[in-house]
């Protein structure tokens, strides 16, 4: 009896030992899939999981800038709309979301249809911050905060509630009588700190940082920017072979091959099922190392994930739909986690060609690290799309070859030029002689105010 009591003890050690190295090579937070309903009070968002409804406390942000943390309130509210979501939730040691004052605590949060995670929708808007690397649970101040605005939201809401059903209950009379109440409104003044922004100033505010913005569109090199681990790329579907690898998929104008993770059973994939994904509309998930590159296996991209925008279908879900089931994602030490920072950096050249929609050429009068002689770069499209983009493109050519032309170039951690598909990625081109970024210049072109 003592010797089995040894030896269920030594297996339950030997158990728990396991699951705490997994447990920690997956790193403080684990991965819930959700749904995103709506911003509840400064720092705490209302969500579906496993079909629940709970409160998920956002990261603590320490931002670099004085904000008016109402109006951010409010951008939030209209700016992120009801959507999926996949939670990078804290996890109490043995796989499970940590749960602590009924909510959970995430560490960021990526939205599924815009494709970016909270802290990147946050840096878009133009705010600058760090995060808290201590969890909001273990940061009593932070949390006292988040408690306390939760409380008085929760209060507002509940008297909100009463007051219309006390309205409800009335009489008719009572509405003809108009009676004027006697109960204080409780405004957004009388629960925010001492000195809040009127609406007034915050105007004016809003209109110098508009401003302010039109100015960023000059290159400068100390400019920062937030990329996600993940990156969305919209394409469709090639020919599906049962090791995983997608061949002719068309992936924003290219066509390079793709991995992606398959079923564990034999013979998965039928004639049927191949038919049914080919030409497809889709968005391919690619998955980041941590310096920012899409990760290439043998010549493969690899994919973390496929959208099948026709069926409304995931990987995953396209393949449950089969009776199929597979693997999740193994992620590995070199894969990013979180999301990266890449420098920019300013280089100058000459304009030699507009060749596609998203690609252009720049000549240089001497190679560097970052560039050789000659260099095709990936722009963003015109805005709006010309009817004849080859007619378009010949007629810019030719305003515009020889041209200087500052790039600000995107760079990884590494300080090696940041790339997407072998492609080198331009965050701006800037033509000094017009003082003016491309996307203006082509737009100008298009309207014939640059002939």
């Amino acid at each position: 009896m003592f010797l089995q009591f040894r030896c269920r003890t030594a297996i339950l050690v030997i158990a728990l030992t396991i699951i705490s190295a997994v447990l920690t090579a997956f790193g403080p937070t684990i991965i819930q899939s959700g749904r995103w309903v709506a911003l509840g009070s400064y720092n705490v968002v209302q969500a579906q999981i496993d079909g629940k409804n709970e409160q998920v406390c956002l990261p603590n942000l320490i931002f670099k800038d004085e904000i008016d943390r109402d109006l951010l309130k409010e951008q939030l509210k209209k700016g992120i709309p009801s959507q999926d979501a996949v939670f990078h939730l804290y996890h109490d040691g043995l796989g499970k979301p940590k749960k602590q004052g009924g909510m959970y605590y995430a560490s960021d949060i990526f939205l599924k249809d815009m494709k970016v995670t909270y802290t990147g929708y946050l840096s878009k808007l133009g705010y600058r911050f760090s995060i808290n690397k201590t969890p909001a649970f273990e940061d009593k101040e932070f949390m006292s905060n988040v408690l306390y605005s939760r409380h008085i939201v929760t209060a507002m809401q509940e008297q909100q509630k009463a007051q219309a059903e006390k309205g409800r209950s009335g009489s008719g009379n009572s509405e003809k009588k108009n009676p004027v109440s006697s109960m204080r409104v409780t405004t957004i003044y009388d629960v925010l700190p001492a000195g809040v922004i009127p609406p007034r100033i915050r105007a004016q505010q809003e209109e110098i940082a508009r401003r302010v913005n039109a100015l960023k569109g000059r290159p400068y090199e100390t400019e920062i920017v937030q990329i996600d681990p993940l990156r969305w790329a919209a394409g469709r579907m090639g020919l599906l072979r049962e090791d995983g690898l997608i061949s002719g998929a068309n992936v924003e104008g290219q066509k390079p091959e793709l991995q992606i993770r398959i079923p564990t059973t034999r013979n998965w994939l039928n004639t049927d099922m191949i038919k049914e994904l080919s030409g497809l509309s889709c968005e391919f998930v690619l998955q980041r190392d941590r310096n920012g590159l899409e990760v290439v296996e043998g010549n493969r991209y690899l994919l973390r994930d496929i959208y099948f925008n026709d069926l409304k279908l995931s990987w995953e879900e396209w393949l449950k739909k089969h009776g199929h089931s597979c693997p999740a994602f193994a992620d590995r030490p070199e894969f990013a986690s979180g999301t990266i920072a890449l420098e920019v950096k300013l280089i100058s050249g000459k304009w030699q060609e507009l060749k596609a929609p998203v690609l252009c050429q720049i000549g240089f009068s001497r190679a560097t690290p970052l560039n050789g002689l000659t260099e095709i770069f990936r722009i963003f499209p015109p805005d709006p799309r010309p009817n004849n983009f080859s007619a378009f493109a010949d007629n810019f050519n030719r305003i515009f070859t020889g041209r200087d032309a500052d790039i600000s170039m995107l760079v990884c951690p590494d300080g090696t030029p940041y790339h997407e598909l072998g492609q080198k990625r331009a965050r701006r081109i800037y033509f000094p002689s017009e003082k003016n970024t491309l996307d203006m210049v082509q737009n100008a072109v298009m309207t014939g105010k640059i002939k």
